[in-house]
This record gives C-alpha cells, structure tokens and sequence, in this order.
C-alpha cells in the first residue's frame, strides 16, 4: 500500500480520487490549497503527489518546482491534474520534473494505470540508486584495500621508484618489495585481468599467497621457480574465472644480478649507460592456465644500471585522438632519462604519460617501478 497526497482545491475531485484511489489499497491523504500540501509535506513524506495546478493560494508550479529544489522532496514522482485541452501547462509541467499527466474529467481506470505504473518505476528507480550507492562502496572499499597492499617506503638497500595509479574503474594491479637478507631482495609486479571488485580482490588473493609462500619456503631458500610453478597451481583459471601477468624478480646487491621470471607480463625494460634494452628472455604462458614451467633468466647489472618493470596499462594509455603511448615511446623516454637521478626519472616518466593522454580517462591502471642497482 502506497501513501498518496491528492492536492486539489475541489472538494469532489479530491473525493472522487480518494475513493478510486482507495479501491486499490492505497492510503490517501488531501489538501485543498498549497499551503495545507506543505504542512502535510512537513509531517510525513509521501510516495507520491497527485497535484492540480489552479490552486487558490500557489500556482502548482511554482509547488512543483518547490518540491524538485528540495533534497528532500525531489525524488517524490508527481503527477499534474490539468484540465483536457490545457495543452500548455501539460507540457511545462513534464518539463519541471513532473511524471506524468491525468486530464479532468479522468476515468477510474486511467487514474488507477497511471499513479501504479509510476510507483513502479519509482520503486525501480530507488532500488537501483541503492544498487548503484552499495556498488561504489564496495569499489572504494576495494581500492583501500588495493591502496594499503602496497609498499608505504623503500626497503633499506634498494633504491625503487613507483607509479601505482589505479583507473577511474577498480583494476588488479598488485605489487611489493621487501627484503629476503642483507643483499637480497624480492620484486614482484602483476596485473589481474579485468576491472571491477572480482579484480581487486584477486589481487589481494595474490598479495596473501606471496606473503603466506614467503614463510612457508623461508626467505634465504626462496626459489624463484617453485614459486611462479606454485602461483600457477594454486589461481587456475576454471576457479576464479579470471587471469593474471606478473613479472617477478629477486636482486642480488652483492653479486651483481638479477634472477627474472616473467609470465605473460610486457618486457622489462634494462637501462645501462644510456642505452635502453627490452629483456625479451625467457617468457612464460599467463598464470592461471597450468602453462607455468619456472623459467628464470640471470641477468647481470652493473652499478648505475636500472630495471623498469611496468604494467600494460602504461604502454597502452591512449590519448585523445586514440593513440597509445606505447613501447617505443617508453624506451626514448627512459634514455633521455638516463642522465637523471632515479627520483627524477620517474617523475619524468609520471609527467611523459600523463602529458600524453591529456583530459582521456585511462582505462587500465598505470603502474610502474624503477629500480637503480
């Protein structure tokens, strides 16, 4: 049962209405002029407004316009009563926010049709405002998860410089770099498939399991290819309906290398003595569909060299007129930064994309970490 406020100034009118009104089990309350409609308004909202527009003391209106600048009124659905040929005031009232029109004289069943088919679509519309209110708390939720996944500082022995913005739309992108011992640190960088909540928290599913493994194994025997063999195992595809790239890597400070494992992810870029390289290497299937044999490529790195690992939503940015940043826009822009404290070439990466795609919304998060040995 509905509560309707009928607003008519004649007395039959509001009878009539009430009663047919009444048939369908909805509760009725009147109000002859517009000063009485307020005071009625003042004590209880009602789920719709049945509103003449000649009234003795407002224009209807001027009530209704009243009612669509009141936050608290706004959303009540309002139909006009007008007279048959009042074309004029029909129109102007559908134009002020009003739903929809009854024509006096009116039939029974018209009224009934009418006021009926607008609740609905009122309850519609209700229902999907508090759809779409529970969505975004759950995507911001998720983003302050995402958010507190990742690396607040630098451990101490490694200077890393990030770039982790999230789109407009929750994504997956995840990553992490801690310490294993003195002279060894691990790095890991992946991408989810997807956007949305399902995204985000698959990658806080990856977060745990690297943290979980990372105890399991012990940090001095951490084995860079039983753990890429392990990650495949336990995210197959046919369970969590979603796949997922990652590059990962452990550095070793003291004896000059890194050990690189990639599944699926771009190719991570090597910046020495102001030349830049891609580390093609070895590269495995996505993780997720039980391809993942533990691959790991040794590289060796000099001081002053630098890693760049990076997601494809860096590469695939798209600007205005639809073209993407891409890899050899990358690879110019890092040996011209070459020359630049690490500091300094992130930002200067930071500015090149974002400079790039201009007012256009990225569609996938941008993430990136530079590493200088």
């Amino acid at each position: 049962m509905s509560r309707i406020l009928v607003v008519d100034d004649d007395l039959s009118v509001r009878v009539l209405l009430k009663s047919i009104l009444a048939r369908d089990e909805h509760e009725v309350v009147e109000s002859a002029d517009g000063k009485s409609a307020f005071s009625s308004l003042s004590k209880g909202k009602p789920d719709m407004i049945l509103l003449d527009l000649m009234l003795p003391d407002y224009n209807g209106l001027d009530i209704l316009n009243e009612l669509k600048q009141d936050r608290e009124l706004e959303s009540i659905p309002v139909i006009v009563l007008t007279g048959s040929a009042d074309r004029e005031s029909k129109l102007t009232a559908l134009g002020s926010g009003a739903v929809d029109f009854i024509s006096k004289p009116f039939l029974p069943e018209e009224v009934i049709l009418r006021v009926n088919t607008q609740l609905k679509l009122h309850d519609l519309i209700k229902s999907l405002r508090i759809a779409v209110d529970n969505l975004e708390s759950d995507v911001l939720a998720a983003g302050k998860i995402q958010n507190a996944l990742v690396p607040q500082s630098n451990p101490q022995g490694l200077a890393v410089e990030w770039i982790y913005e999230p789109s407009y739309r929750v994504g997956g992108d995840i990553f992490d770099v801690f310490k294993l011992s003195d002279n060894r640190f691990f790095v890991y960088l992946a991408d989810m498939s997807g956007h949305g909540v399902n995204a985000a928290m698959l990658s806080v599913m990856v977060h745990r399991f690297i943290e979980d493994f990372r105890i399991g194994m012990g940090d001095r025997d951490f084995d860079l290819g039983v753990f890429m063999k392990e990650l495949d195992k336990s995210f197959v595809f046919e369970r969590f309906n979603l796949f997922f790239t990652i590059v990962s890597a452990i550095v070793d400070v003291k004896k000059g290398f890194v050990l690189l494992s990639n599944a699926g992810h771009p190719t991570p870029l090597m910046q020495r003595e102001g030349s830049v390289q891609f580390l093609e290497g070895k590269r495995e299937a996505l993780v997720g569909i039980n391809m993942i044999h533990g691959d790991v490529s040794k590289i060796p790195f000099r001081n002053g060299d630098r890693l760049l690992l990076y997601t494809d939503g860096l590469i695939e940015v798209m600007n205005e007129k639809g073209e993407m940043y891409g890899e050899e826009r990358l690879k110019n822009l890092m040996e011209r930064s070459s020359d630049t404290d690490i500091r300094s070439a992130s930002l200067n990466l930071k500015s090149s994309y974002e400079s790039f795609k201009g007012s256009a919304l990225a569609e996938d998060d941008i993430t990136a970490l530079l590493i200088e040995f």
